[in-house]
C-alpha cells in the first residue's frame, strides 16, 4: 500500500511540472503573438551626411615676368696674374699693389731691376756713335777719292777699297742700331704696365724679391663689372625672352651681407653655347654693372658686390597669359586641380609651365569667379562631392559656438 501511495505521489508531481512547462510554453507564445500584432512600426529615415571640410584659396593671376633662379658665385668680368717676361729683383710696386686699391691703364705696376739694360742701351748707343763717326769719316775721304780719281790722282782700287769700307760701316751701323732696339725691348720687358682700369685682388711678391719671368706677382681685377653664372634647365632657357638671340634680359642679385639681403640690378651677357655633360644644364652668365649700388647701406657706406660672395640670382623670364601661380601639391597628376565650384567638387584642367622651388605656375582657361582651389588631399575624389570651405562664414558660426 505505502508503495502505490509512493508511485502516485511521484507521477502528481511530475504530471504538475509537465502542466508548469506547458502553460509557460503557451504563455510565451500567445504573448509573442500579442506584442507581434500590436508593435509600432517604425520607418527608417537616413542620416543627414555632412559635406566635407576642406582648405581652399583664390586664383590670382600671374601679373609679373616668371622668376628664373640660380645660384652661384661672384666673379669679376676679368682676372689677370701680373708677372714680368723676364727675371730678376723687384726695385718697384705700384701702391694700388700694397693697398690693393684701384689704377688706370697704363700705370706702371711692377718695375724689375734693369741696371743691365740700362748699361746695355748706354754700350750701343756709344757703339752707334762711334760708327756713324767712322761712317762720316769714310764718307769723306770717298768723296775725296773719287774727285782725285776724276783727275787721275789715284787710282780705282783705293776708291773701291773705300767704298767698301763704307757699305761695311753702314753694315756694322744698322746691326748696332738693331742691338740697341733690342736692349730697349727688354729694358721695357722689366716694367709692368696695367692692362686695363681695374683694382688689385692680391699681392703674391714684395719688394726685394728676385722671381724669374712669368712668376705671379699680384693678382688684378676690372672692378667696374661683376658676374655670376648659374646653372639653368632647358625647359627654364626657354622662358627667357631672346636669350639665345643676345637680348640682355634684365635680372637681379641678391647677396647675403652682415645677416642682411643686398639686391642689385645686373642683366644677362652671355650664355655658354655647351651643355654641362653631367647635369645636363645650361650655363647663363649675367653682368651686375654697378657693383657698389645696392639697395641698403650701413654705417660703412654700401658694401660691393665682393669676390668670392654666394648669391642668389633671378632672371625676369616671359609674361604669360592665363596663367597663376599655386602650390605645386595643389597640381593633381601634374595635368589638373580641384575647384570648389557651387558647393561641390570639379575637376579643372591645368598645364604647367614652370616650377619656382614649392609654387608652380600653371596656364588655365574657363574659370569661373567664385571657383577656389581646393588645398587639402582627399582621399578618394570624385566630382560632384558635396564640399564646404574650412573658411566659410557657415563653418567658421559653427566652430565658434561649439
Amino acid at each position: 500500500m505505502k508503495k502505490l501511495l509512493g508511485y502516485m505521489t511521484t507521477a502528481l508531481r511530475e504530471l504538475f511540472w509537465i502542466v508548469v512547462a506547458i502553460a509557460i510554453i503557451g504563455g510565451g507564445y500567445a504573448g509573442f503573438q500579442y506584442l507581434g500584432a500590436n508593435k509600432e512600426v517604425v520607418e527608417a529615415e537616413p542620416a543627414p551626411r555632412q559635406p566635407t571640410l576642406v582648405e581652399t584659396a583664390d586664383f590670382t593671376p600671374v601679373s609679373r615676368p616668371l622668376p628664373i633662379r640660380g645660384e652661384g658665385f661672384v666673379e669679376p668680368f676679368r682676372t689677370v696674374a701680373v708677372s714680368a717676361p723676364t727675371g730678376g729683383r723687384i726695385v718697384m710696386l705700384h701702391p694700388a699693389i700694397t693697398d690693393r686699391g684701384p689704377f688706370d691703364e697704363g700705370d706702371i705696376l711692377v718695375e724689375i731691376d734693369a741696371s743691365a739694360e740700362r748699361a746695355q742701351i748706354e754700350q750701343a748707343r756709344a757703339s752707334i756713335a762711334a760708327t756713324e763717326a767712322r761712317l762720316d769719316l769714310v764718307t769723306t775721304q770717298l768723296d775725296r777719292a773719287q774727285s782725285l780719281r776724276d783727275r787721275n790722282a789715284v787710282s780705282q782700287a783705293t776708291v773701291d777699297d773705300l767704298l767698301g769700307q763704307q757699305n761695311e760701316i753702314r753694315a756694322n751701323l744698322e746691326g748696332q742700331r738693331a742691338q740697341l732696339s733690342s736692349a730697349e725691348i727688354a729694358l721695357e720687358n722689366k716694367i709692368v704696365r696695367a692692362p686695363f682700369d681695374g683694382s688689385v685682388q692680391s699681392k703674391e711678391a714684395e719688394i726685394g724679391n728676385v722671381v724669374a719671368g712669368g712668376t705671379p706677382i699680384a693678382q688684378i681685377y676690372t672692378d667696374d663689372r661683376m658676374e655670376v653664372s648659374i646653372a639653368i634647365r632647358e625647359l627654364d632657357a626657354t622662358l627667357i625672352p631672346g636669350l639665345f638671340e643676345g637680348n640682355a634680359a634684365p635680372a637681379s642679385v641678391s647677396i647675403e651681407f652682415a645677416g642682411e639681403q643686398k639686391r642689385w640690378n645686373a642683366q644677362v651677357v652671355r650664355v655658354d653655347p655647351a651643355l654641362d655633360p653631367q647635369t645636363r644644364t645650361l650655363t647663363v652668365t649675367v653682368a651686375l654693372r654697378d657693383r657698389i649700388e645696392s639697395t641698403a647701406e650701413f654705417a660703412a657706406g654700401a658694401p660691393p658686390a665682393l669676390i668670392n660672395a654666394f648669391a642668389k640670382v633671378v632672371i625676369d623670364g616671359i609674361e604669360p597669359d592665363n596663367t597663376y601661380a599655386i602650390p605645386s601639391t595643389a597640381l593633381r597628376g601634374g595635368d589638373r586641380v580641384w575647384l570648389l565650384r557651387d558647393g561641390a567638387l570639379a575637376f579643372h584642367p591645368a598645364e604647367r609651365i614652370h616650377v619656382d622651388g614649392e609654387t608652380s605656375y600653371v596656364r588655365m582657361t574657363g574659370l569661373e569667379p567664385e571657383d577656389r582651389l581646393i588645398l587639402t588631399t582627399l582621399s578618394a575624389p570624385q566630382p560632384g562631392v558635396a564640399l564646404q570651405d574650412v573658411a566659410s562664414p557657415e563653418v567658421q558660426t559653427t566652430l565658434v559656438v561649439d
